[in-house]
């Protein structure tokens, strides 16, 4: 059976006398001769190679195979017309699937938290995460509607951008090491124990790289990872240390304690992580997920953090 054996003139017409359970009514209701719909009825059972109305009885009734068709004409019928509300821009809030994309290093547990609250009004979501750069080509070739992201689009005209929160970069450093207290500490660190970094394709160890360059400190290449999870196991298990926003620590908080977090102890360097969608696309649903974001960054995000490194608190604006 191929689509155009049916449309949805002739669903609204079997549904009517499914409901009715009488032709010559349905053709009354719906302005058409009792042969008309007759017809429509017999092509739909031709379409579908089945007896949709038992026709022994009176008055007649619908068969099983029937009775599916109405169920599934109902519902086409009923997105059917929802169809001039959503498409139109009236019913803004309904998106049939949702592509998110978001930094590795906000990925979990932010996104199970905001998908909870907007499963109510959007069906369907497929999430990707990975680097700034990465998301910035998927979201530019419109593989994904709206990324958490550290850059700000402020290059771009037709783009919504939402500040989700700014948060300094801090020093992880093993148990067993010293605690820093000066830039003439982290130099000596910088000699005793290697830099756990951030591949150069990320936009985190391009800050690291650039901030430390302009401290002077040129620190050779020993270790580089493209998940914080493996730098932040790197320093528990005493193989060096790194620098680190606290989304970060969030996302791998299982190897807190087994590594000390201090105040970077020279000039700090922050982050900031974006809500980004396409200008007007979307309606108020980006505002709506810039509100739920922020909302579950002040509600018991950071607790495991701030319990251990109290300092911490006032210098993570939301």
């Amino acid at each position: 059976m191929r689509h155009r054996d049916f449309d949805l003139d002739s669903l609204e017409v079997f549904v009517t006398v499914a409901e009715l359970g009488n032709m010559t009514r349905a053709a009354g209701q719906l302005g058409l001769t009792q042969s008309a719909v007759s017809h429509v009825v017999r092509q739909l059972e031709t379409a579908f190679a089945t007896q949709l109305f038992d026709r022994s009885i009176r008055p007649m009734a619908l068969t099983a195979s029937g009775h599916r068709l109405w169920h599934w004409s109902k519902r086409i019928l009923g997105d059917a017309r929802q169809l001039p509300a959503v498409i139109g821009g009236k019913d803004t809030l309904f998106v049939p699937e949702l592509r998110l994309g978001c930094i590795d290093t906000l990925a979990a547990p932010f996104m199970p938290r905001l998908l909870q609250q907007l499963r109510d009004s959007v069906p369907s979501f497929s999430i990707a995460a990975g680097l700034s750069r990465q998301l910035r080509e998927q979201f530019m070739a419109r593989r994904l509607d709206v990324i958490f992201t550290n850059e700000s689009f402020d290059d771009l005209d037709q783009v919504d951008s939402f500040r989700l929160l700014s948060e300094p970069f801090v020093l992880l450093v093993p148990r067993s090491a010293p605690d820093v207290a000066d830039e003439a500490g982290l130099r000596a660190l910088s000699q005793a124990l290697p830099l756990i970094r951030n591949t150069v394709d990320s936009s985190l160890g391009r800050m690291v790289d650039q901030h430390l360059r302009r401290l002077g400190m040129e620190i050779p290449r020993s270790f580089a990872f493209d998940a914080v999870d493996t730098m932040m196991a790197m320093v528990a298990e005493e193989m060096g240390w790194s620098l680190l926003p606290p989304t970060a620590l969030v996302k791998s908080r299982q190897h807190l304690g087994r590594l000390k977090v201090l105040p970077f102890p020279a000039a700090s360097f922050r982050r900031s992580v974006f809500v980004v969608a396409r200008k007007g696309e979307l309606g108020a649903l980006p505002a709506r997920i810039h509100k739920a974001g922020r909302g579950i960054l002040t509600q018991g995000y950071f607790t495991d953090l701030f319990a251990s490194s109290p300092w911490l608190k006032p210098m993570i604006s939301r």
